[in-house]
């Protein structure tokens, strides 16, 4: 995204807008802020290849912010901001910020997770002066509208969970070249969805996650407009779609779940601008499908794979319509191989790991999912390789949450897993074992607050079931396949 291109010839045109209040930015004015941000930051001595962290709703001053750093050859690190301080501190310590924007409701925990975090940022706000905290407004006021002397394309930087719930980060090469000269985003996906110059996006999720952030530099890089949602709510993004005209929309499952749930009297039909929708995060089923299809016509596309970019499948709606229950064929040079338990290539049609190449002759990377090929390589999925839940679109880590419960003294022993849900797709669920001296009554309660103190909300159980005794191998291990498989099937 250089916003000076689309400026130069379209500086009234929208770039961005906020759905709810109708806070907007044309692209000279993005061009015009990015610039001052970009020269604040280069006055703390925020230099190319230093980490700059997102810890923001989503909000005005994101495109800003994201713009800046795109152009000064910063690592940019969106951060899930519902996470807690604990949680905060490892991600903090792996990127090791040179500066961090927040805004002033989140300033106090992030202060805290600072205080055990060796980097020593420069910390802005976004909504005015506070305690701690630079004020990003003054800055940019006090700051040269014209372009840095050495402008340099930026890259970002995703965190995930890991295996074992610890953050993880995918850092993506900073080229050295400038903004300008950056290669496409996805050029084979947004052929197929047809991004291009006007199109209006809407962005319902938060911005932090991969498909928000990169579908928003897409748009925006081709001279389109960004209509984001402040959080979502599924009349509100039914409204919007009418209201500003929307072309493209990105969904995850749920998303798409809650706004069938809206009465069909007061959804409506289909809005005459929508001709694309998006699904990804997790896989749609095709009843979803069928439902989303008979409300909006067959404009809903899927794509799957990996945000780190090891690479990517996509379906049309016409081939899904087709193909019920796929996710679709490589995009680009992607390869999708399946495995066996060996980490061999498996027949055509056998069901084993998914694994992705980003290049013919690139690496396999496992899924965590579990899948087959069909003979004209269209990929289906059939469970899950690993025990990551997926509650909706969002990853979230079994073994984080164990540790805190584990750590209760009230329990001996817990597994942590998820189950179908109808909305969400998954939801976390606890089984545990009592310590001797647990009251077994108010323990379901006690796990559930407990994790709330510690964790993000999303991580928190939702069911939580007490028994005598856990299941476990001869060899020691939890037998947690088998623990899951039953609660499934008693649904």
């Amino acid at each position: 995204m250089y916003p000076p291109d689309i400026a130069e010839h379209a500086p009234d045109r929208t770039a961005y807008v906020m759905a709810g209040s109708g806070h907007s930015l044309t692209f000279g004015e993005l061009d015009e802020r990015s610039n001052r941000c970009a020269h604040a930051l280069g006055d703390l001595g925020v230099a190319p290849g230093d980490a700059l962290v997102l810890l923001l709703p989503n909000g005005p001053a994101w495109p800003i912010v994201v713009a800046a750093g795109m152009r000064s050859g910063l690592q940019v690190v969106p951060v899930n901001w519902h996470l807690g301080t604990a949680e905060l501190v490892p991600l903090l310590t792996d990127a090791a910020p040179a500066a961090i924007v927040t805004c002033g409701e989140l300033l106090p925990g992030l202060l805290a997770a600072l205080d055990a975090v060796p980097a020593t940022p420069h910390v802005l706000v976004v909504d005015g002066p506070a305690d701690g905290a630079l004020d990003l407004e003054s800055l940019l006021a006090a700051a040269p509208a014209t372009p840095i002397a050495r402008e340099l394309l930026g890259a970002r930087v995703l965190f995930s969970g890991g295996t074992t719930g610890r953050p993880k980060a995918y850092r993506q090469p900073l080229l050295g070249v400038h903004p300008r000269e950056a290669p496409k985003r996805h050029p084979h996906l947004a052929e197929r969805l047809g991004i291009e110059a006007g199109i209006r996006f809407l962005s319902p999720a938060p911005s932090y996650h991969a498909a928000p952030f990169t579908f928003q530099l897409m748009t925006l890089g081709v001279g389109g407009t960004v209509v984001c949602l402040e959080s979502f709510d599924a009349v509100r993004a039914i409204e919007a779609i009418g209201r500003h005209e929307v072309t493209h929309s990105q969904w995850v499952p749920t998303m798409l779940s809650r706004l069938l749930a809206v009465p069909e009297e007061q959804r409506g039909g289909r809005a005459p601008s929508h001709r694309v929708a998006v699904t990804s995060g997790a896989p749609c089923p095709p009843e979803l499908k069928d439902a989303v299809t008979a409300w909006w016509g067959p404009i809903l596309h899927e794509y799957y794979g990996a945000s780190e970019g090891y690479g990517h499948t996509y379906i049309s709606p016409a081939e899904a319509a087709e193909r019920r229950g796929s996710v679709g064929r490589p995009l680009g040079t992607t390869r999708v191989v399946i495995t066996d338990e060996d980490g061999a290539p498996a027949p055509t049609g056998t069901v084993g790991r998914v694994c992705f190449g980003a290049e013919p002759d690139a690496p396999l990377r496992g899924m965590g999912d579990m899948g087959r090929l069909d003979d004209d390589g269209y990929l289906y999925l059939t469970g899950r390789a690993t025990f990551m839940i997926v509650s909706g679109g969002v990853n979230i880590y079994p073994e984080e949450i164990e540790a805190v419960v584990g750590a209760m003294p009230q329990i001996a022993d817990v597994a942590v897993f998820g189950v179908p849900h109808p909305d969400f797709g998954e939801q976390v669920m606890a089984v545990v074992e009592p310590a001797a001296d647990a009251d077994p009554t108010t323990l379901g309660e006690e796990v559930v607050a407990h994790c709330r103190a510690r964790l993000a909300g999303f991580k928190a159980p939702r069911l939580v079931e007490i028994v005598e005794r856990l299941p476990r191998l001869e060899t020691g291990k939890l037998d947690k396949r088998a623990l899951r498989a039953r609660y499934v099937a008693e649904g």
